[in-house]
């Protein structure tokens, strides 16, 4: 227990009354602790009454590059790639894989993170699309960022039209029966 000397006295704060601003107070407090996270706002609290379709993808653009650059930087290089490299020694050791002393290819990995899904993505596909016809970007690189093996999928394709054409089916995603002839002449 505290005891007081002759002549002192207790003084109680008297703090002013938050309750107007309480909630800009908060959300204040709540941006604060999003940006030490490095998420947005909205992700933090899930509150998407003042945002608009702009500020959003910006946010998560912005948001979708850290989680790359740890993808990239922290799990495959510090993660990945340490637990692959020592299953091949240890597969090479027990002899699950054939010794190859000269092909270091056995080693090679593509470490392709899954892709995150957009709002809109009509666009997003469409500017993939313009990406590949205009020779920005390769088939195989759109379907890598998509999490996918470019070879599988071509080869998903072609069973597809051969079970098509086996099955007398034209599927105007088929640009064999859709393109018209070119006309022969002189």
């Amino acid at each position: 227990m505290q005891l007081l000397e002759p002549g002192e006295d207790v003084k109680f704060s008297n703090p002013s009354d938050v309750s107007a601003n309480y909630e800009a107070f908060i959300r204040q407090k709540l941006r604060a602790i999003s940006i030490g996270m490095g998420i947005t706002y909205e992700q933090l609290t899930g509150d998407l009454t003042n945002v608009n379709y702009s500020f959003i993808r910006a946010g998560l653009i912005e948001f979708r590059r850290r989680c790359a650059t740890l993808q990239h930087h922290v799990m495959v290089f510090q993660f990945c790639r340490p637990v692959w490299n020592r299953w091949i020694k240890l597969a090479l050791l027990s002899g699950a894989l054939p010794s190859q002393d000269k092909d270091t290819s056995i080693k090679d990995a593509k470490w392709i993170p899954q892709d995150f899904d957009w709002v809109d993505l009509l666009k997003d596909q469409q500017a993939q699309q313009m990406a590949v016809r205009n020779g920005f970007k390769s088939r195989s690189e759109v379907i890598s960022e998509l999490g996918y093996d470019a070879e599988e999928i071509d080869q998903e394709i072609a069973a597809d039209k051969n079970r098509a054409d086996e099955a007398g089916f034209v599927l105007d995603s088929d640009p064999r029966h859709t393109t018209p002839p070119k006309k022969r002449g002189f």
